[in-house]
């Protein structure tokens, strides 16, 4: 079982309350940020208020986690993202215990803090994105399965949970398959651990992870595999051209992911072949090697590859409290965690200027990676001085993120927002669900599009009544809407 002999030494008390002060700090953050939800929150909360086990583009437990964080703290952002920091905490304090169980209390120290510090959870504890339950989830299936590489069995309780707690992470997002693939390489590739995992541990294991999904399964069967579909669509599997450079640049921006000092710590940490490496190396390198090759076939993500580094940030802990039998062991430690937490504290510090101050007046707006997280309620309140001067209680758009935020933004009124789809085709949730459907002869419709001309839409007639919305949404860039008044013409 999961054990080691300590008990709770002032350092760990230290590091514990720490942690829940940096959960509380960005708690609190949560509340006082001035920035808007991105276009994928607002979907997500547009989920979260009719909870089902699946959607058109992602499985339901992103909609879960934020319906616990609006009951709690109301609809607005702050209600959408409470739970990104909580459950972020969570996660460190599991790869503490998973740490100090495979190395030493000191590693699970350094793993938590490591965790806590990381560029991307920072970020990712003032927005709520599917990464956070699935990284939680993920890491307690590791845990579980951690007797594995203390050669001896996590017996039928272990592979239990386990396949649970993968049932879960693919309830968050199907990016889990990631850890289906790390078990049967260590199934194949390790004949220590294959001993270990016999037939019936992989029987239960599976059993209890299909038991999980299996809602999402049956909603999947029922809704013709939409979110399957949707998923083959992102991967642009179609594409035949590679290109190396882009999987240069996707491997160096995972130093903007986990810190740049990070990043060369685990690729020291992975040559140094120390113990472990064999278990760990399961979990890391699949995420990281599929989506490299994504990304120079198609195009990928910064975060796709999330998956590889809560056990890399276990590796590299246990590595820096194993070189630590002698004076020079010692030094390096410290040079090497001085180095990582500068280099992080620094990234986290420059992502939390940016959010509270709304801007950082340097970045150029492509490299701004919040700028469309801005203004929106300056166009919000744009239009409700339009629409006092033309009424309508349907307002038309043409983008997703246009429908999504406005959606967000007039919650609390009767105002209906519809996407005009124009080839019927729907390609994203609010395309089949929220369609524009033509109202009744004479009734008032408004549009706003990022268009200076208004969309020919079948059976309305729009009328000379325009105006702009303008607003700054990073340094000398600004984002413009245009609002149309318009009739149904019953044509």
């Amino acid at each position: 079982m999961l054990s080691y002999s300590q008990k709770s030494s002032p350092a760990s008390v230290i590091i514990f309350m720490i942690i829940i002060g940096i959960v509380m700090l960005r708690s609190y953050a949560v509340f006082v940020s001035p920035l808007q939800l991105s276009v994928d929150e607002a979907q997500y909360w547009l989920w979260s208020l009719t909870p089902d086990a699946g959607y058109f583009t992602k499985p339901p437990m992103i909609a879960w986690v934020i319906s616990i964080g609006t009951s709690l703290a109301g609809s607005a952002e702050s209600g959408v993202r409470i739970m990104a920091p909580v459950l972020h905490g969570i996660t460190a304090l599991v790869l503490w215990r998973l740490a100090a169980y495979l190395y030493h209390p000191a590693a699970g120290r350094l793993a938590a803090l490591g965790w806590i510090f990381l560029p991307a959870v920072g970020l990712a504890s003032i927005v709520m994105s599917t990464d956070t339950p699935l990284l939680l989830f993920t890491s307690t299936m590791i845990l579980a399965l951690s007797p594995l590489a203390m050669g001896r069995s996590p017996g039928m309780t272990g592979f239990c949970l386990a396949g649970i707690m993968l049932g879960l992470g693919f309830l968050s997002k199907y990016a889990a398959i990631y850890s289906l693939i790390s078990l049967a390489l260590i199934w194949l590739c390790q004949p220590s651990f294959r001993r270990l995992m016999r037939i019936s541990h992989w029987g239960v294991f599976m059993l209890s992870a299909l038991i999980v999904l299996s809602p999402n399964i049956i909603w999947n069967w029922q809704n013709g595999f939409a979110t399957v579909a949707h998923l083959e669509h992102n991967a642009n599997i179609q594409q035949t051209s590679i290109s190396v450079i882009s999987g240069l640049n996707f491997l160096l921006s995972q130093a903007g992911v986990i810190g740049p000092v990070l990043l060369l710590a685990v690729i020291m940490a992975m040559g140094a072949r120390g113990r472990h490496i064999g278990f760990l190396s399961a979990f890391i390198l699949p995420p990281l090697i599929v989506i490299t090759i994504q990304a120079m076939i198609s195009d990928a993500n910064a975060n796709w590859a999330i998956l590889a580094w809560p056990p890399a940030v276990i590796l590299v802990a246990g590595w820096l409290c194993d070189d630590t039998r002698n004076a020079n062991g010692m030094i390096k430690r410290s040079w090497w965690l001085a180095g990582i937490g500068a280099s992080n504290i620094a990234l986290i510090g420059l992502l939390w200027l940016t959010s509270i101050t709304g801007h950082l007046g340097y970045l150029t707006p492509a490299s701004d990676p919040l700028r469309h997280l801005r203004g929106w309620d300056t166009h919000h309140a744009d239009i409700n001085v339009f629409m006092h001067q033309h009424p309508a209680d349907i307002i038309i758009t043409d983008r997703r993120v246009t429908t999504a935020l406005l959606t967000h933004q007039f919650r609390d009124t009767d105002i209906r927002i519809r996407i005009y789809d124009a080839d019927l085709i729907p390609s994203n949730h609010y395309e089949a669900y929220f369609r524009y459907i033509p109202s009744p002869e004479n009734s008032p419709v408004l549009l706003v599009t990022e268009n200076n001309q208004p969309l020919d839409i079948p059976g309305i007639i729009w009328t000379d009544a325009r105006s702009v919305s303008q607003t700054s949404i990073s340094y000398r860039h600004n984002r413009i809407l245009y609002l149309y008044a318009g009739t149904v013409s019953g044509q």
